[in-house]
Order: structure tokens, then C-alpha cells, then sequence
């Protein structure tokens, strides 16, 4: 299995004009944790470069690692696991099924459907719902709560399969994954094969101007191979088959961009042409913003870096909470690591008892908060800090701060 390959043309447009942006040298693979601290110092890098299209300024990563070695095997990250990610999805079936008239017995497909649990919420809804999802654990845990799952990569062979399966499907849905995938264009092809005509199709990903105007740097890692605004991919989709219906912008997983499509030919309505119009107003559009990114999150990381370090000389202890694939990235560019930071709270129970790629920090349950109090816990997972904080109210934790590394780093005090 070849392990990496170098991105020569656009993902989207396949023109070989791109501009490096952005590089991070090399890093692990932040969901591929280790057994112990000797095995965490062992774990392979691999090129981390953010490049620009500079035909139609579609983002994406310079080189791109076998998605067998980034989800098949030792992908560990579970949907389900905060609060306010179940609740989105709550509200996401309830406007789906609104705006796309769906009705009872309709079937519904999730590409990526990790465990199940936005699939969860329109089942409740009396629709027949399918999974997709090629990482073991999740999808075991989808099927084992009766969200019927299939263990497989989205491919042309799988969408064969479904629709042998259950013919063509009203709806398909897709959070945080197209940015992920290999083939994004046979993802997209297999797409408009399984949906009936007229058949809607809705993703979110993760909306690269949030990424930029906000320095949510720790966003771009391996898995990440696409980094996504609405004009190319509005472009992509008109010239494959579909019409664009709806596109808006959330605040889930530190901004997400919500595109709605329908398999059809005609035009745009005038809601996304706002929408694309304005955007292109944005800072990614500015060459000289662009530019001065780099900078600006060196700065920021070592601010990080002086305040964390200034508590650890005062004999202050400090843990992390949560082990999110962001965390590599962070802990590189902060230049922090198991010397300061000796443990890392996480509520997934898969990722418990194992430890963040290169830089040796167990990750353990939240019991240790209790046991041995820390004076400052560092959130690596930042945009589920609500949650956190909330729980830790909760369990009736008291005086100890918390620091909040981006989008500005910040404390809050229990």
C-alpha cells in the first residue's frame, strides 16, 4: 500500500495551477493514537502543505495519505459523544425533512455515518434510514443500536450495492466527510447515480472563511484532504448534474458551511447567488491577507506557548481535555508536549488509555479530574468547549481554569 501521494492537480477542477498557501513540514496522524508513550514517540509524519487553486481558488492539501491508513483501522472518533452535535442534528432532520418534504418511509442515506447518531434522528422521524461508513468501531456501534450500516468506503461498488439493495433514495446526507474523501468527484458521480430525479442532497463541511478570518488552523491535518468555500464547489456541482437550492453557514465544529442541492438542471435560486456574491467579498480573496497567515499563527502559538509554560514554572499543574486530531497540529506549533501537560481528559471511550501521536501525553477518563485535581485544564477540543465547561459544572468541579487556546486565547474560571 503506497502510503502517500503528491496532489499535482485540483481535486475539483483539475488544473495544475496551485499555489502553495500554507506548510506545516511533517506531522502524525492525529487519529492514529498509540498504545503507549515508546509507540507515540515512534509514530510516522507525514507532509502537512495547504495549496490554492489558482483557476477556480479551491483549497486543499498538497499530498494525500491511503484513506485505508487514515479511517479503515485505528479511526476513533465517535459523533456522539458531545451534546451539542446530537442536538444539531435534531434541528438538521426537522428542517430536512420541512424543506424537502420528505415523508414517512422515505429512505435516507448517511455517507459517513460514523455511529449512526445523525441517522438516529431520522429514524425518529419514521424514515428508512442507511448508513455508509468505512471505520470499524463506529460503524459497529451504528449497527449495534439498529442503524443498519454498511462497513465500506463510499465507492462506486458500494453504490451498487445500495441501490441493488433499496433502489434509489430520496434523500443523502453528509457531515464532515467531503472533505475527506479521496475521489471527490466519483463521490459526487455516485451520488447523482443513487438519487432519484429530483432527489435532494445536503452536506456540511467545515467553511474555510471561518478557518482563515478566525486562525482555526488546527483544523487543517491529513484527514482534511479538501478545505472548502462555496464558489468552487457551487461551481463543481452546477457542472456535474445538480442545482444548488439553499446554502448557509452554522457554528458547529467552529463554523460550517450547509449546502443544499437537488438533482436537476435548472438554475440556482437567488439565495445562493447572494450567498456566492458575497462571499467573494471575504478575505480569502485577499492575496495580501493570505500571505500574512502564516505569521499571524506563529504569533498565536507562541503566546500559547508562554502563558502555558509561565503556569508550569509557577508549579502550576495543567491537563488537556479532549485527543481531537486538531490536537498534533497544536501541540507541534505550540511546541508543547508531555514535559508540561502529562495527561489529557477524554470522554470517547475508544480513544481512553492510549496516547496522542509524538508527543506522549496519555489520554485517561475524566475520573482523573477528580483524583488529582489540575490547577488549569487546556481545551484541545476548543469548539466543543460549551459542552465541556457545562459538564464540568455538572460534576460539581470548582476552581480550576480553564484555557481556551483559539479562536483568542482566553481563561474561564469554575
Amino acid at each position: 500500500m503506497r502510503k502517500i501521494k503528491k496532489i499535482n492537480k485540483c481535486r475539483l477542477c483539475e488544473s495544475r495551477e496551485l499555489s502553495k498557501m500554507l506548510d506545516f513540514g511533517s506531522l502524525p496522524l492525529g487519529n492514529d493514537l498509540a498504545l503507549n508513550a515508546r509507540q507515540s514517540k515512534s509514530k510516522i509524519s507525514y507532509r502537512l502543505v495547504l495549496n490554492n487553486c489558482n483557476s477556480c481558488n479551491h483549497f486543499q492539501l498538497g499530498h494525500e495519505v491511503h484513506s485505508k491508513k487514515l479511517f479503515a483501522t485505528n479511526y476513533t472518533y465517535l459523533t456522539g459523544v458531545a451534546p451539542s452535535f446530537i442536538n444539531h442534528f435534531k434541528n438538521y432532520a426537522d428542517w430536512i425533512v420541512n424543506r424537502c418534504h420528505l415523508k414517512k418511509n422515505d429512505i435516507v442515506l448517511d455517507i459517513g455515518s460514523n455511529d449512526g447518531t445523525c441517522l438516529k434522528a431520522f429514524k425518529k422521524k419514521k424514515l428508512k434510514v442507511i448508513g455508509i461508513d468505512p471505520a470499524i468501531l463506529p460503524s459497529k456501534i451504528a449497527n449495534s443500536n439498529r442503524i443498519f450500516t454498511y462497513n465500506k468506503f463510499f465507492n462506486e461498488s458500494s453504490a451498487k450495492k445500495i441501490r441493488n439493495d433499496f433502489g434509489e433514495v430520496d434523500f443523502i446526507t453528509s457531515h464532515n466527510v467531503l472533505a475527506h474523501v479521496n475521489e471527490i468527484k466519483n463521490v459526487f458521480s455516485n451520488i447523482l447515480y443513487l438519487l432519484k430525479n429530483n432527489g435532494y442532497f445536503c452536506f456540511e463541511v467545515g467553511y474555510f472563511v471561518n478557518v482563515v478570518e478566525k486562525n482555526l488552523f488546527d483544523t487543517i491535518y491529513h484527514e482534511h484532504l479538501d478545505y472548502h468555500h462555496a464558489n468552487p464547489i457551487v461551481l463543481f456541482l452546477n457542472k456535474i448534474g445538480f442545482q444548488v437550492i439553499n446554502i448557509s453557514t452554522n457554528s458547529v465544529q467552529g463554523g460550517t458551511l450547509r449546502v443544499l442541492c437537488k438533482k436537476s438542471t435548472e438554475q440556482n435560486s437567488q439565495q445562493v447567488s447572494k450567498f456566492l456574491s458575497n462571499e467573494r467579498k471575504k478575505s480569502i480573496y485577499n492575496k495580501k491577507h493570505m500571505s500574512q497567515w502564516q505569521k499571524k499563527i506563529q504569533q498565536k502559538m507562541l503566546r500559547l506557548n508562554k502563558f502555558v509554560t509561565s503556569k508550569i514554572n509557577e508549579n502550576f499543574t495543567v491537563y488537556g481535555y479532549g485527543a481531537p486530531t486538531k490536537a498534533v497540529l497544536l501541540l507541534k506549533l505550540s511546541k508543547l508536549s508531555k514535559s508540561g501537560i502529562q495527561y489529557t481528559i477524554e470522554d470517547n471511550k475508544l480513544k481512553i488509555n492510549k496516547f496522542i501521536p509524538q508527543s506522549s501525553i496519555e489520554i485517561v477518563n475524566f475520573k482523573k479530574i477528580i483524583i488529582n485535581k489540575p490547577n488549569y485544564l487546556i481545551i484541545f477540543a476548543w469548539n466543543f468547549v460549551d459542552d465541556i465547561v457545562d459538564k464540568l459544572k455538572s460534576k460539581k468541579i470548582k476552581n480550576i481554569k480553564i484555557i481556551v487556546p483559539l479562536p483568542d486565547l482566553r481563561t474561564i474560571t469554575l
